[in-house]
This record gives C-alpha cells, structure tokens and sequence, in this order.
C-alpha cells in the first residue's frame, strides 16, 4: 500500500539538438533516465536540482525554467509504499563535464553508478526511457 511521496527533481540540460542523459545501475537495476535525484527536507526544488548537477557532474547550473510536474499517480520501482512525484526543470551551464562517469552511494545501502552521455532528443530516445515521468518531460520540450 502506498504511504508516502518521493519527490524527485530531475534537469533537462541542452545543447543544440541533444540532450545529457545518465545510464544509471543500482543493485543491478539498469535505467536511462535524466539528471537529477531526491528532495530532501528543508530544501526547495530549484535548490535541489542545483545540487544533483553538482553533486553528479561537478557543474553550476542555472535553471531557466519549468518544463513539467506529474500529473497522475506514479509507483516507485524502488519501494512500493512510495507515490513518486516529479518536477522537470529546463536547465543551463556554460560550465564543463569534468567527469561523465561517476558512482554515488544510496539512501538504500547500495550504489548508483552513472555514465551520462548526450544524445539526439527524438521519439527513439524518449520511448527508451526508462521512467514514465521523464518520457512525459520530454514530449513537453
């Protein structure tokens, strides 16, 4: 049963006609999905996606705007009693990558390994995404 929200807040960074997308594993779950990661207490979204792109890529970013919130119910993949609601911000750097691979622990004990990688946004890469949430971002752009 489903008791509690996962906020996630994930940026959509351009450059021309792609994107930078993360292929992520955790505990031997394979994803491609979009930057970004978990709100936590006491921070807003804005401060949370800075944060994510800092953390995982090393970079500042600015954010230039909101693309998309959830609008329909989501089930974690990670924990069923979590309801996952995301925010995708259009996001901007002038900065660069020092490193496109990189490996985090998580909140679960383990850890997530990312190799991002730019790629053309067309419908091939959006029905290759492996979250609902993200696929609807990105049919926003």
């Amino acid at each position: 049963m489903v008791s509690k929200f996962n906020i996630r807040v994930y940026g959509i960074w351009q450059k021309d006609d792609k994107i930078l997308v993360s292929n992520e594993e955790i505990k031997g779950f394979k994803m491609l999905k979009l930057p970004g990661g978990g709100l936590e207490y006491g921070e807003g979204p804005v401060e949370c996606v800075k944060r994510e792109f800092m953390e995982e890529l090393g970079v500042k970013i600015e954010v230039k705007g909101h693309v998309h919130t959830t609008e329909n119910f989501i089930q974690s993949v990670f924990k069923e009693e979590d309801q996952v609601v995301a925010i995708h911000y259009l996001v901007h750097t002038e900065e660069t990558v020092r490193t496109m691979s990189t490996a985090q622990p998580t909140r679960l004990g383990g850890t997530n390994y990312h190799n991002f990688e730019w790629r053309v946004l067309d419908e091939i890469l959006i029905s290759q995404m492996t979250f609902e949430m993200d696929r609807q971002a990105l049919i926003m752009l």
